[in-house]
């Protein structure tokens, strides 16, 4: 198996899009990637619309190699919308990216709050005529060939219900398995932490907590979701990679205990957390003096 990180914030977009290939499929994990419209009160700097211009090229290049797309949730930096915005590139490229492809999808009308559940109604009418097939996912296991697709059921994103759920992907060709757990924020349920321990996999993507907004996240979230570190990387063998959300926060390494990689570093390229060092960048900081 292949695993290549597409996008994410350690290089330097808000996304978790991931490529897996077996020698049956070639998958891409939640297509899409987006900038924060608005941090530290500051729109994005302009090598932050470069590095989303960039990846969106690679987004699309992988994109174009896979026959299946599996999408977790229906936020912009999960799925590739079929709009613009000044934040966003997406429109030109949404229809070559969905066209002729299987496409697991988290359910557009259970367990979904209701922002979730109006962008899942536009996007399924945008891409009703485009993909080959398109599959509600939740609790579905999917066989092509040696290679297995393994979708949980539908877990809060983050520590309650109110941004809606998402799902975990769990790909294993027989000979070695991923788990991609999307916008869990940490891991905070027994039930996420069981599954991981009792799947035991190679390589283990987390989406990590946002612990750039601790006001909303909690203490006693950040602590459970520690605990259930530790005691996963105590019962796994496998390689362990942290991002997305803990990337926003400049000092992501120091709060969490347990070792762990992030996508750039699993890609041997150094971190480039841009959103976090926004302040800096629109200072005239160059790349190069900030990591």
């Amino acid at each position: 198996m292949k695993v290549i990180p597409i996008a994410s914030e350690s290089l330097g977009v808000r996304s978790l899009s991931t490529f897996i290939k077996t020698k049956d499929i070639a998958l891409v994990i939640d297509p899409g990637l987006a900038l924060a419209p608005d941090r530290y009160k500051l729109e994005p700097a302009e090598i932050e619309f470069e590095t989303l211009h960039k990846l969106r090229e690679e987004l699309n290049k992988y994109c174009e190699k896979a026959n299946i797309l599996v999408i977790s949730h229906y936020h912009y930096d999960h799925y590739t919308p079929f709009f613009d915005d000044k934040y966003l590139e997406s429109k030109n490229y949404a229809s070559k990216i969905y066209r002729d492809k299987i496409l697991l999808i988290k359910h557009p009308t259970e367990h979904i709050n209701q922002s979730q559940m109006n962008r899942a109604k536009e996007f399924l009418e945008n891409v009703k005529d485009l993909a080959k097939k398109i599959e509600f996912a939740d609790n579905k296991e999917f066989v092509f060939g040696d290679t297995r697709i393994k979708i949980s059921k539908p877990f809060p994103h983050g520590k309650n219900d109110k941004l809606g759920y998402v799902i975990i992907t769990i790909v294993d060709d027989g000979n070695f398995k991923v788990i991609h757990t999307s916008d869990t924020q940490g891991i905070l349920f027994d039930e996420i932490k069981d599954l991981i321990i009792r799947e035991n996999p190679n390589l283990l993507i987390v989406g990590g907590p946002p612990t750039y907004m601790m006001y909303r996240y909690g203490k006693k979230s950040l602590e459970l979701t520690n605990k259930n570190l530790d005691e996963i990387r105590k019962k796994i063998d496998g390689t362990i990679i942290i991002d997305h959300h803990l990337v926003r926060d400049k000092k992501f390494k120091e709060k969490i205990n347990i070792d762990f990689i992030t996508m750039a570093e699993y890609l041997g390229k150094k971190n480039m957390p841009l959103e976090a060092y926004r302040k800096e960048l629109h200072k005239g900081m160059k790349i190069e003096e900030l990591f």
